[in-house]
């Protein structure tokens, strides 16, 4: 089943408008790109992955939504969609957002809301970028549910926007390269780290995964205990005739507090439970998005190397041609060993032209846009981990608060009895 198909909504209306006698197509850059940062920002979702298809020929669309409109794509289509952006742009100097890794295997609700996530950031990252999403390719693929087009022409020429922007930066800066090598080393370096942080965070889910279990057991061990004392324990349950005239005495029978104890674990079960599944979403995918990005640049900047290499080629190619001797030659063959040196000559200065174009643009605009960038995911990163902690920290104090009540006692008095006891060893205190 596709998704709704509504009317095609188009990124904004561009404000202002160009004027009635100049399109948008004759626009300066600088008017241009005015223009572009003007747009409303893009709202848009990934979600309902649907299965269609059978046996072998089964796959997993998902719908890509706008506030008015919604069309449904399957996981290739982005990947075509991104290898059209990468032939366009990325052989030119510009960073095309990453994909969430392939798997072969598909395993259960989880895996559908890993990639949507992965998804969504791919797709947030294009909307963000006024040159990937001016591209037709990406507007297509807004308004069509049909399998975008990839491009054909392994060496499409600049596109014209971005061509303009790189010109407007004048020189290529005499340290690009000092610049380049040390992007090389910290970007290495960054994603090391990164990965460490995807290992130990993926620790820390299985430990909240294993907290919220042994919750589970230790909240229904009370309620257990608390069950037996009821039907099983007389007793050590029996109250004297003073203690039976005691409010406290029987509201904190032993059945009546192992019964709070048991509220007070299993009412947290719900947030620890959901926790592991926040934390996957909100910190490993968008972690594994800042490593694959990091490993995308550096094939940016290692392709400065390949470019380099080529007109070294072309250079030893033309200078073979210019030492061949033409004594002996014929007109005929002295003319299109002429023509050979001219095309060698012309691919060198292409070559030559080519790549200084394509290190003017990663030193000028792409690396100070990757490093703004990421500045901002990781800060919204860890927003979200503030936020999951701030969630636990409020479910956990509210049921402390409710347990305390039930049992008419002042928290802080609880607490400085249990730190008392801590001190006493030389343990830490409770926080407040």
């Amino acid at each position: 089943k596709r998704g709704p198909q509504h009317s095609t909504l188009s990124l904004s209306p561009p404000s202002p408008n160009p004027p009635k006698h100049q399109t948008m197509s004759e626009m300066d850059h600088t008017a241009w790109l005015a223009s572009q940062m003007s747009l409303a920002p893009l709202t848009l979702w990934v979600d309902s992955p649907e299965e269609q298809g059978s046996g072998f020929s089964k796959y997993v669309t998902y719908a890509l939504c706008q506030p008015n409109s919604s069309v449904r794509h399957r996981y290739s289509d982005f990947e075509k969609l991104q290898a059209t952006l990468r032939l366009r742009y990325s052989t030119h100097g510009i960073l095309v957002p990453s994909l969430p890794a392939k798997t072969v295997v598909v395993k259960g609700a989880g895996f559908h809301y890993r990639r949507m996530r992965g998804l969504q950031m791919f797709c947030e990252a294009v909307a963000s970028s006024p040159y990937l999403r001016s591209d037709p390719a990406w507007a297509a693929f807004l308004e069509d549910g049909s399998p975008p087009d990839v491009e054909k022409d392994q060496n499409p020429p600049c596109p014209l926007r971005w061509r303009q922007a790189v010109d407007e930066k004048g020189e290529t800066p005499p340290n690009a390269g000092e610049i380049i090598q040390k992007f090389k080393e910290e970007a290495a370096k960054a994603d090391a780290e990164i990965q460490n942080l995807i290992s130990k965070a993926k620790s820390m889910i299985a430990s909240y995964a294993s907290l919220s279990s042994s919750m589970t057991d230790f909240a229904s061990a009370t309620t257990q205990f608390a069950e037996s004392e009821t039907n099983s324990i007389d007793v050590l349950n029996s109250l004297s005739p003073s203690e039976l005239s005691s409010p406290s005495a029987t509201r904190n029978s032993v059945p009546n507090v192992m019964a709070r104890l048991s509220t007070l674990f299993s009412s947290q079960i719900s947030s620890l439970a959901n926790s592991p599944e926040a934390l996957e979403l909100l910190l490993v995918e968008s972690l594994s998005y800042e490593s694959s990005q990091m490993q995308d640049c550096l094939s940016l900047l290692k392709h400065v190397d390949a470019l380099a290499s080529s007109n070294d080629k072309n250079s030893r190619s033309l200078a073979a041609l210019k030492a061949k001797s033409t004594a002996k030659m014929t007109q005929e063959k002295i003319d299109k060993h002429n023509a050979a040196v001219a095309a060698a000559e012309l691919a060198l200065e292409q070559g030559r032209e080519h790549t200084d174009r394509y290190i003017r643009a990663l030193v000028t605009l792409t690396l100070p846009s990757v490093s703004s960038a990421r500045r901002d995911r990781i800060s919204r990163l860890s927003l979200h981990l503030g936020a999951v902690a701030r969630g636990l920290a409020s479910v956990q104090g509210e049921a402390a608060g409710r347990f305390f009540d039930a049992m008419e006692v002042d928290g802080a008095d609880a607490n400085a009895g249990g730190s008392t006891v801590l001190e006493a060893l030389g343990l830490p205190p409770i926080a407040e």
